[in-house]
């Protein structure tokens, strides 16, 4: 696999790399950048009900789960807003099949603070503030993008992509 040297883990983001979240937010909230009003629909969420309304991010499901067979994903490297929102994923994660840790990033904290990342560590992100911080940290990263961006970063555009 290109993405992968035989000692290298990877790590995935949640929001936006194995559900589409992120769409859901912003039927939601629009264009607002307040923090008060995102903070506050984040924590009013019905996380369980949200998360049945998100459609999988196409061929998500199917990679991750062939890279966890492989023993290659090594876990889910997620950001929380609330301890219920934590919860939730994580019931998610597991319901859906995922065996591997999974790890709460709190509000205000960075990935690399939560998982020490090193150069046989991949996370796979679609926040390039993310990528950006764990490559500075001494990870490697990956950035999920899908359609058409110009990036000089490693950008996944689909998923199944990981697979070769």
């Amino acid at each position: 696999m290109k993405y992968f040297n035989d000692e290298d883990i990877l790590l995935s983001d949640f929001d936006g790399v194995l559900l589409d979240t992120i769409t859901k937010f912003k039927e939601v909230m629009k264009d607002d950048k307040c923090f008060d009003n995102w903070n506050n629909y984040l924590n009013t969420i019905t996380w369980q009900s949200f998360y049945k309304s998100c459609d999988f991010i196409p061929n998500a499901l199917e990679s991750l789960t062939e890279l966890e067979k492989l023993n290659i994903l090594k876990g889910f490297l997620t950001k929380i807003h609330s301890l219920t929102e934590g919860e939730e994923k994580i019931k998610f994660i597991r319901k859906v099949g995922f065996k591997v840790p999974i790890y709460l990033v709190m509000p205000k904290q960075k990935k690399s603070e939560v998982y020490i990342p090193n150069n046989h560590t991949i996370l796979l992100d679609d926040y390039y503030g993310n990528y950006n911080d764990w490559t500075r940290s001494g990870g490697k990263a990956l950035l999920y993008k899908n359609g058409k961006n110009k990036t000089k970063k490693k950008v996944i555009r689909d998923m199944k992509d990981l697979m070769r």
